[in-house]
């Protein structure tokens, strides 16, 4: 009978090999930090058993990346977008040229908005 667990990713065999969902590669970097700074008196079971609560301590991939600073803009973004979509044909419904105005004035203040950050830079 053949093994064939090594060409599943989240098998021993692939994340022994290196392959896989980066579990290795974490490892990997805990271990050869831990080992740099207990280069004399390192003791490789308790490296392991301190992974494991290394492990523990960090947050999920998932929460990392919805804390990133760049999501929050592009949820922002969106909401605004869906918003506009809602709004501003209601809004040109009841007044069109009050509306147009409006939206003019907005893209000039944006554009002032964006300009003045840039001279801050």
């Amino acid at each position: 009978m053949d093994d064939f667990a090594y060409l599943s990713r989240e098998s021993n065999a692939a994340w022994l090999d290196g392959r896989g969902d980066g579990r290795f590669e974490r490892y990997e970097k805990f271990y050869q930090s831990e080992r740099s700074v207990n280069a004399d008196g390192f003791d490789l079971e308790k490296a392991n058993e301190e992974y494991a609560g290394y492990v523990s301590s960090q947050p999920s991939p998932l929460l990392s990346f919805l804390s990133a600073p760049w999501v929050g803009r592009v949820v922002i973004a969106l909401f605004a977008l869906y918003m506009g979509t809602r709004v501003v044909p209601q809004l040109a419904k009841v007044g069109p040229a009050v509306t147009g105005i409006a939206l003019v004035a907005a893209f000039v203040g944006l554009r002032v908005f964006h300009r003045r950050n840039r001279k801050r830079r």
